[in-house]
């Protein structure tokens, strides 16, 4: 049996993503395709638009046979442990057998060379790495001048081709989130030693952060982004070009129950935080510092809403993605003591499967190393007090989502407790 897994956040689905699986059904000859994805917050440090069952749902509908979800505590985290979070997920399944991911380059030879300097990194790495960073480079930014510096180095009987012959290939390489992505899942592959085989494909469409939505279905880059749809239901701009989304996702879409939600809709909670921590309680968050606690607390007179906390804290080598996530640990309670705590998921969490994927389910019963909840009702007997303190994250992660739908006049959205799993 075939399974490819991918790990996802779905936020919304768009016809990249419909590409992307059964694209990775053809590659891997797929019998199944899982899902690891990410619930009401997502990596950038930001609610999802639509809630976790409904983008689920999404998912199932066009093409996927099985959706977990990534517990919060890794959703929100930055790309390694994000990655690491997923891949961990998908190996405690004990029946995928690939791993799709896109990126911006289908050498996978290069993305394998690539990862395996950042893993063990090599100590001119680390030097050209420690000088970049003097100069006050973010970390992203120091790390690919570094890499781009220590692979361009190295004697051509140990590069790739392209490394050997195009620096600006490198160079754009490390410059893309999908691609930044795609290095580390190949990182925690190798870590893990898992068996699980990577099956990069190249990314189609519009670029990570684009804004535009192609109007017409023939127009040759019509996969948008969800950074554009997302920007498009912000300004009101509905109902989106029928071409950005599956049929069946665009659907679901049109008939969302509930308010779409945006980090600015969570500003008053963060506020409060920042006006009731002192700089010691900001400063053990996930991502945090006692810098940084302290440069809030300072400016936190000044403040205004999440965004543009985020525009007014953020410097050369603190990015605003950085800030965001912090500002989603504040509110979760994830701590940086937590990672140390729960470097790997513990639980698998089923938020929707299809009917027809009953095989799946078996192989999933009888291999998995770690126990499949349905409902966070079913904790109390399968999980250890530490255990449930990672899924109180999540639980506590959709307590805050119901709050913000509910100062915007909606109360239907149900707790954890009361949610039935999507079954198609």
């Amino acid at each position: 049996m075939n399974v490819v897994g991918i790990i996802a956040e779905y936020n919304p689905f768009h016809q990249g993503h419909a590409y992307q699986i059964q694209k990775l059904r053809e590659l891997c000859n797929a019998d199944y395709v899982i899902i690891a994805m990410s619930g009401n917050f997502v990596q950038r440090g930001a609610p999802a638009l639509m809630e976790k069952y409904s983008r689920a749902q999404m998912a199932l509908c066009c093409g996927a046979d099985l959706v977990f979800e990534l517990p919060a505590l890794f959703a929100t985290a930055s790309a390694e442990y994000f990655a690491r979070g997923g891949v961990s997920l998908l190996n405690a399944t004990g029946i995928a057998t690939h791993l799709g991911f896109g990126a911006e380059t289908d050498n996978k030879e290069l993305l394998m060379q690539m990862a395996a300097i950042l893993l063990k990194e090599p100590e001119r790495y680390r030097e050209y790495l420690h000088m970049a960073l003097k100069k006050g480079l973010s970390f992203p930014a120091a790390r690919s001048t570094a890499l781009t510096r220590y692979l361009s180095e190295l004697p051509e009987t140990e590069t790739s081709p392209a490394t050997s012959t195009d620096n600006c290939t490198l160079e754009g390489i490390l410059a893309s989130p999908n691609n930044i992505l795609a290095l580390e899942y190949l990182q925690a592959l190798i870590s893990t030693r898992s068996a699980i085989i990577p099956c990069p494909i190249l990314r189609q469409g519009r670029g990570y952060h684009d804004k535009t939505i192609a109007q017409e279905h023939r127009e040759t880059f019509r996969f948008c982004s969800a950074s554009a749809i997302r920007s498009c239901l912000k300004q009101g701009d509905f109902p989106l070009p029928e071409t950005a989304m599956p049929k069946a996702a665009y659907d679901i879409l049109n008939q969302y129950p509930h308010p779409f939600l945006f980090e600015d809709d969570f500003s008053s909670l963060l506020h409060y935080e920042l006006l009731t921590d002192d700089a010691e309680h900001l400063a053990s968050f996930g991502d945090s510092s006692i810098e940084l606690a302290s440069r809030m607390l300072s400016e936190r007179s000044n403040f205004t809403n999440w965004s543009g906390f985020c525009q007014q804290m953020k410097t050369k080598n603190i990015t605003y993605t950085r800030l965001s996530r912090l500002f989603a640990h504040m509110l979760l309670h994830i701590r940086q003591e937590d990672y140390r705590t729960y470097p790997v998921p513990s639980y698998l969490r089923i938020l929707g499967f299809r009917k027809a994927a009953a095989p799946l389910l078996s192989a999933l019963k009888a291999n998995s190393s770690l126990p499949l909840i349905t409902s966070p009702a079913d904790a109390g007997k399968m999980l250890s007090e530490g255990d449930r303190h990672l899924l109180d994250f999540d639980l506590r992660a959709t307590e805050l989502y119901r709050l913000c739908l509910t100062a915007k006049g909606d109360v239907s959205l149900k707790n954890d407790y009361r949610k039935q799993i999507i079954c198609l």
